[in-house]
């Protein structure tokens, strides 16, 4: 009688109860009133969650969970409990956690994803995103079909905006760039500041940012140059403004690898950093694998080149825990490195794993740049030799265009174009290039352009 007078008297009370829910929970645990007890759990870790506290997080959700099923099942309120725990979960110990996959299949088997309601919503989301890390494609492929039939009654719907960031995702991650484009470009349309900031306590991180990043990372490489930085500078404007924890290192993670794709290490640096700050102070076990290869990459793009060995040790324990969103892209800055090191069969053993990867998750949103740049690894590390770069050129040419990532399509062209100006084919280099630079306009956010603008008109 005394715990559950306690509990009840701290309900009454609005303020202490907001501010100790802990407190109300323990009480009514006590009292064996379970019911209450697990709904002022879950309160108590959606507060936590808030507060960017994963870890108390998950302790509270896991007892509600625990309790929940002890009484003989979930309630409506309790399946809702899976969401907010794996999202708990997902920024603590990552996506491709052995217990974040456990949380979000029991949120299947408890039917959180079929009902049409934020949280579900949530639980499908989160269940694509898991296995989008784990390089599950066609798994996704349906999941995101499902997820957009949910919101077909509410298409102007923050939910919606949301399904199209899932959908977008999806594309983006099998390579296709044009299917991707035209969900993502919808999922920053329906982003509306103020009315879904509470929607990152949902979905894990903030959805302006995540679709504003994602989309960005799609038209760099489709050749829209200036809207794709101009997105990636609103997202960091954004991410700023904001106090939710996961939000700043996911965005901050996704703005270094935007600035990694573009070939800008000056400007990938500063994100790399901040990221790898936030995944030690927060003790965040998959943003802690991705900040020991920033660390890394940041030092190795320095003067004395440094942090191979951290990039390598950060690819291993994202591998561990099956991260692979950024394999490909993460591959060929290690390469790159590798090569700068002189060790340049190193760095072609790893744009060939990748290249596995790639076959295997059918995760192909940079497979057109490692067939460049490992073309560009065989250059060097056999230069009597020109077939193999070439061959390996042609084909990242052939993916550029069937993806429709010109960007990609001109880099690739620029470097068989130099292969065969140095193997005295002018007239080849010349007709290869003319063709990939239609449409370009010179930019400082680009500068392979102008570099392949000068040596056209040398060729001509």
């Amino acid at each position: 009688m005394l715990h559950r007078r306690a509990a009840e008297v701290l309900h009454d009370d609005p303020e202490r109860a907001a501010a100790e829910p802990e407190v109300i929970t323990h009480h009514f645990t006590e009292a064996g009133l379970d019911d209450l007890a697990i709904e002022w759990w879950g309160k108590a870790g959606d507060q936590a969650l808030r507060r960017s506290a994963f870890q108390e997080a998950i302790a509270h959700l896991g007892k509600a969970i625990a309790m929940a099923d002890k009484a003989g099942g979930l309630s409506c309120q309790g399946q809702r409990l899976h969401v907010a725990y794996g999202n708990a979960l997902i920024a603590a110990r990552g996506y491709g956690a052995p217990e974040t996959t456990a949380a979000f299949a029991r949120a299947r088997g408890v039917g959180v994803w079929r009902q049409r309601r934020t949280g579900a919503a949530g639980g499908r989301l989160r269940s694509v995103g898991r296995q989008s890390c784990a390089g599950r494609i066609a798994i996704d492929e349906k999941d995101a079909a499902t997820f957009l039939s949910h919101i077909e009654a509410r298409p102007d719907s923050a939910e919606a905006g949301v399904a199209h960031r899932a959908a977008g995702l999806t594309h983006w991650f099998a390579g296709e760039y044009r299917e991707a484009r035209g969900h993502l470009e919808r999922a920053v349309a329906l982003f509306e500041p103020g009315r879904d900031d509470d929607l990152a306590f949902r979905f894990g991180q903030d959805t302006g940012v995540a679709a504003m990043l994602y989309l960005a990372l799609t038209l760099w490489p489709m050749g829209d140059i200036e809207r794709a930085i101009s997105l990636a500078r609103d997202a960091e404007a954004r991410i700023a403004g904001l106090a939710h924890v996961h939000t700043s290192v996911f965005g901050e993670h996704l703005a270094a690898m935007f600035e990694l794709m573009r070939g800008n290490c000056s400007r990938a640096a500063p994100h790399a950093v901040e990221a790898a700050r936030l995944a030690r102070e927060h003790d965040l076990s998959l943003w802690r694998a991705v900040g020991v290869f920033l660390d890394g990459l940041a030092r190795a793009a320095g003067p004395l080149g440094r942090g191979v060995a951290d990039m390598r040790r950060g690819i291993q324990l994202q591998r561990d825990q099956n991260a692979l969103t950024f394999d490909g892209l993460i591959k060929i800055a290690l390469a790159e490195s590798e090569a700068r090191a002189g060790d340049v069969d190193r760095a072609v053993a790893v744009i060939d794993e990748a290249l596995a990867t790639c076959e295997r998750t059918e995760y192909r949103a940079f497979e057109a740049e490692l067939h460049r740049v490992r073309g560009e690894m065989l250059l060097l590390r056999n230069t009597s030799d020109p077939a193999p770069a070439e061959e390996a050129l042609r084909s990242a040419i052939g993916v550029a265009k069937q993806q429709g990532t010109r960007s990609f399509e001109l880099r690739a062209t620029l470097a068989l174009a130099k292969l065969y100006q140095a193997m005295g084919r002018p007239a080849d280099a010349h007709a290869v290039l003319t063709p990939a630079l239609e449409g370009f306009s010179p930019s400082l956010e680009m500068p392979e352009i102008a570099e392949a603008m000068l040596l056209s008109a040398r060729l001509a």
